[in-house]
């Protein structure tokens, strides 16, 4: 972009300097005494034509900026939708020339309703202001491995419609803000307090269309230039993790209660087991429900499947135990002091997994969430 603006500025140098040659020459009347004929007068008319040819090929810089009124985030398509306004500005402009092509925009990959509020060049101060509206449905690509910890990035591309980076360059407005403060907090979220703001950042990129859109005569590829306007939202995690921590303690509370069931007693520790279990499953379905269907595995997925470790291990503890202690009830009628020791290993590991199971899935899940 550099490079762009310093041929920019070189060729505005060259063109006014040409002039201010033609200029002297006519005011100082030395046309004439200096034997200069029609051919030297043409011939500098034609390089400073040419010169201006050369001004008007060079890229127009674009200060661009948007003001965004209110957003809905629709996490389980990954698509959001924003309510904005958008404004393009040219500087130092040639008042004889069209700039209406600079409106000529759109948004990258949003389905849009676009609206120019206000279009005008103003000769005193050789501004070129284009003023617009737009409501747009926007796909984002988000990352749910931290959920509900995650940070989604949403962006607002602007991209011209017919101008590449040789004709038009974006650049973020230096006269206005070209985004809201985050101190303001003036960007409404329609999703109740499930998400904040976390961050607001403008930042110009190039696209580079790896294809010639099916005419051969065309060689190489296009670039044009993008202005992405980029909100940083995070959720409340505390709320959401409530929702999640305390019917999930019901289950393990549920599950934990084995511990303190006689051995004989399998059929009743089972059923709370396995009620447990139909319980975790089910609520493990209603909240994907909230989220697309991704790949890998989430934060949330990682309790879901701790909780069912541990329903696991008191379902298996209490089959076991169950079977240990019938076994020493039989062999105590042949050997009654390794019968009652082996029923003695049974109490042991149900008195030892009452300890067990609270502090290491503690452990475990402050692990998981860390």
């Amino acid at each position: 972009m550099e490079k762009q603006k310093l041929k920019y500025i070189t060729n505005k140098v060259k063109r006014l300097n040409k002039i201010l040659v033609l200029l002297l020459l006519f005011t100082t009347n030395q046309v004439k005494s200096v034997g200069v004929d029609s051919l030297v007068i043409q011939s500098i008319t034609d390089s400073v034509s040419l010169d201006s040819t050369d001004t008007e090929s060079a890229p127009l810089i674009c200060k661009t900026g948007v003001y965004i009124k209110t957003v809905r985030i629709h996490q389980a398509d990954e698509l959001f939708e924003v309510l904005f306004y958008w404004w393009i500005r040219v500087d130092s402009v040639d008042v004889n020339r069209d700039y209406s092509h600079v409106a000529d925009i759109e948004f990258i990959n949003a389905e849009s309703e676009m609206e120019v509020d206000y279009d005008s060049l103003d000769p005193d101060t050789r501004t070129y202001l284009v003023v617009g509206r737009c409501k747009a449905s926007i796909p984002y690509k988000a990352d749910f491995r931290r959920f509900p910890y995650d940070v989604q990035s949403l962006i607002i591309g602007i991209e011209s419609k017919v101008d590449n980076v040789d004709n038009l360059i974006y650049i973020s407005d230096n006269l206005t803000p070209p985004i809201n403060s985050i101190e303001h907090s003036n960007i409404e979220i329609l999703n109740g307090n499930q998400f904040s703001i976390r961050g607001l950042e403008v930042r110009p990129a190039t696209y580079v269309y790896e294809t010639n859109f099916g005419d051969p005569s065309i060689e190489g590829y296009d670039q044009y230039s993008r202005m992405e306007f980029i909100i940083s939202i995070d959720r409340d995690p505390m709320g959401l993790m409530q929702k999640i921590v305390l019917p999930l303690l019901v289950v393990l509370i549920l599950s934990y209660l084995v511990f303190f069931i006689p051995d004989y007693e399998i059929g009743t520790a089972s059923a709370l087991t396995v009620t447990a279990l139909l319980a975790a499953i089910a609520f493990q379905w209603t909240l994907n429900d909230a989220l697309p269907k991704v790949s890998y595995l989430t934060m949330v997925d990682k309790i879901f499947y701790l909780v069912y470790v541990y329903i696991f291990y008191a379902m298996a503890q209490t089959v076991f135990t169950f079977n240990l202690n019938k076994s020493g009830e039989q062999i105590m009628e042949t050997d009654p002091v390794r019968g009652k020791a082996i029923q003695n290993l049974s109490d042991r590991i149900e008195w030892h997994s009452r300890y067990l199971f609270p502090l290491t899935f503690g452990a475990l899940m402050y692990y998981i969430i860390s």
